[in-house]
């Protein structure tokens, strides 16, 4: 696995609009060893891949995912007997085959679409562990897989009877922290609200859940163990609960006041969007959804208090990474372009920066800058190449002529999309 990328136009990962033109970039084996211009000697036994002008960009890093799901509008995991009829295949010998199934298949989409890291957000009966565990291991050649196992949520909270483990003892809750530990995640994913289809009532999406007590005590022990704690909270009292608990990265997102941002900051914790469900669910007609006026209502108010307090929370330097809740209705496992689209139009940041923020600022946030996040000698060998330059437009990060991950070249990515819902979602940009 030694590599010559020549003439590449390098955008190294930075916020800033700087190409480096007709650059020859040396791979060996997992690691970026140069960064040249074209016409510097290369040694004879690298495989010479002609790049002819396209674009070089680090990979892209989604920070919120879950496997499990397609993307297609659906309301089985909404409640009701179709629900439970779901997660008892799930948890029987048959259903873990075909689960892990899905996950591989999307995980690898992912990859296809240009994204080289993925920070899982909650699985079933530790699949996307397994699916790790084979891509550490060369049985599959897949993206970089962090993940938590399943969600610990107090009974009724979100996640509950799907994808989260649940009590309300704190002890109990922090036992659930060990028993991922045995299983060797990487992180641990907690649900301090509820979210929209949990919601009961207009305007409250984001119903606190888990106590300080409960969130405290998974945290501790999470901490203990090194590990970072991500919290599903959709409102500005559950993220003070979760950041007084000791939450380091808030899943989507709230309004923020001067309490919360110096919270925040005290903590050193970071602000995850997830616009691709919300924009959707919010602003497609409930026929395409298939939700109700009460949680297409309270779509909009996630979407609004996650963009307002995002925005704040950049004002304020403090941390935003960008993820987006694959698996949700309208969210495909090909789509983080998206996500990096809608950040740029909606939270009034420049093209640069929203690229910068999916590559390394997320590697930052997940502490994995001094590996991945930019094109820079000695790092990991996680690239992306797009025909034209993105920093012009977004919408060209969807045109992926090439993938390598962890020094393994991928000459022609492709993968199955959902041409109506890729058609729906294209309404919105």
């Amino acid at each position: 696995m030694r590599y010559a990328l020549i003439h590449a136009n390098v955008w190294i990962g930075y916020d800033t609009d700087e190409i480096l033109e007709n650059q020859t970039v040396l791979i060996n084996n997992e690691v970026i060893e140069k960064i040249v211009p074209d016409g510097a000697s290369i040694p004879s036994d690298f495989q010479v891949v002609d790049l002819k002008g396209q674009y070089l960009l680090p990979g892209l890093i989604n920070l919120h995912a879950h496997l499990f799901g397609t993307g297609k509008p659906s309301k089985t995991l909404g409640g009701g007997g179709s629900q439970k009829a779901l997660m008892k295949f799930v948890h029987s010998p048959l259903g873990k085959p075909v689960i892990d199934k899905m996950v591989k298949e999307h995980a690898l989409t992912a990859l296809h679409s240009g994204v080289t890291t993925i920070r899982s957000s909650g699985d079933f009966v530790y699949s996307d562990v397994r699916i790790r565990d084979k891509i550490n291991r060369d049985e599959i050649l897949g993206p970089r897989l962090l993940v938590p196992g399943p969600a610990i949520t107090c009974v009724g909270g979100h996640g509950d009877g799907t994808f989260a483990v649940t009590s309300n003892d704190p002890q109990t809750l922090a036992s659930y922290v060990d028993e991922n530990y045995n299983h060797h995640v990487d992180c641990i994913k907690i649900c301090v609200t509820g979210g929209v289809m949990d919601a009961k009532v207009k305007g409250e999406p984001g119903v606190v859940k888990m106590n300080l007590e409960q969130v405290r005590a998974v945290c501790q022990r999470a901490h203990d163990y090194g590990y970072q704690v991500a919290s599903h909270t959709e409102s500005s009292q559950g993220i003070r609960i979760a950041l007084e608990g000791g939450v380091d990265t808030i899943e989507h997102g709230s309004f923020l006041d001067d309490e919360l941002i110096a919270l925040f900051k005290e903590r050193q914790s970071a602000f995850i969007v997830t616009t691709s469900p919300a924009l959707p669910l919010a602003r497609l007609s409930p026929e395409i959804t298939k939700l109700n006026d009460l949680c297409v209502y309270n779509s909009e108010v996630v979407l609004k208090g996650m963009i307002d307090g995002a925005k704040k929370a950049l004002a304020n330097d403090i941390p935003v990474g960008l993820g987006t809740d694959e698996s949700c209705p309208l969210v495909t496992a090909y789509n983080m372009w998206r996500e990096i689209y809608y950040f740029h139009k909606f939270y009034d940041v420049s093209n640069a920066f929203a690229l910068h923020t999916a590559t390394l600022g997320n590697a930052k946030i997940i502490g994995l800058s001094e590996e991945i996040g930019s094109i820079e000698i000695g790092k990991c060998a996680d690239l992306i190449v797009v025909k034209e330059n993105p920093l012009e437009d977004l919408k060209r990060l969807k045109d992926i002529q090439m993938v390598m991950v962890r020094g393994h070249l991928i000459d022609k990515p492709t993968y199955q999309n959902l041409p109506q819902v890729d058609e729906w979602l294209d309404s919105l940009l």
